[in-house]
């Protein structure tokens, strides 16, 4: 399907990108994909809103990432419901994509989708938030949220607390 290497390079884009971001029913047959397997890898990526800055800041950031090493890639949104989630899980795999970046909604919802994606043979990352309840997650990216701390304590102690500005 394609080689360890290009699971290797995915995985350390997804690390850089993670640092980078750190500063700031009854189961269903799987899809089968209908798109023949190309050289180039096919991600497919699942956002839980566009509603939030931060999902905006992560699909521009994962879009050039990803693009700029090679890699065709499809973003889509959930808009906080479990079954839009699912359903863009199995359009990813109608697609043809090899490997699924998913930040689930509800943890646990998402355990059916990233079943589907390993029954069609897809690999599964789990990103930000750990889809639970399941065997189908290959990988699971998210942020050390302990030196993150570590680093608001030192910037809190070095400046003082943060005061936002009245607006009046």
């Amino acid at each position: 399907m394609f080689k360890k290497s290009s699971l290797y390079a995915l995985m350390t884009i997804l690390a850089v990108a993670a640092t980078m971001l750190s500063a700031c029913g009854g189961p269903a047959a799987p899809p089968t994909p209908t798109k023949p397997a190309e050289t180039k890898l096919a991600v497919g990526i699942v956002l839980p809103t566009k509603d939030e800055p931060r999902w905006i800041q992560d699909e521009t950031r994962f879009k050039e990432a990803l693009t700029a090493a090679g890699y065709d890639v499809e973003i889509l949104f959930s808009q906080g419901d479990s079954a839009k989630e699912k359903a863009n899980v199995e359009s990813l795999i109608t697609k043809g994509v090899q490997v699924i970046i998913i930040t689930p909604h509800d943890a646990s919802a998402a355990a059916a989708a990233a079943e589907a994606a390993r029954a069609a043979g897809v690999k599964v990352i789990s990103y930000d938030r750990l889809i639970r309840d399941t065997e189908a997650v290959d990988y699971y990216v998210t942020f050390d949220s302990i030196a993150v701390g570590a680093q608001v304590a030192v910037l809190r102690f070095q400046f003082g607390p943060i005061r936002p500005e009245r607006r009046d």
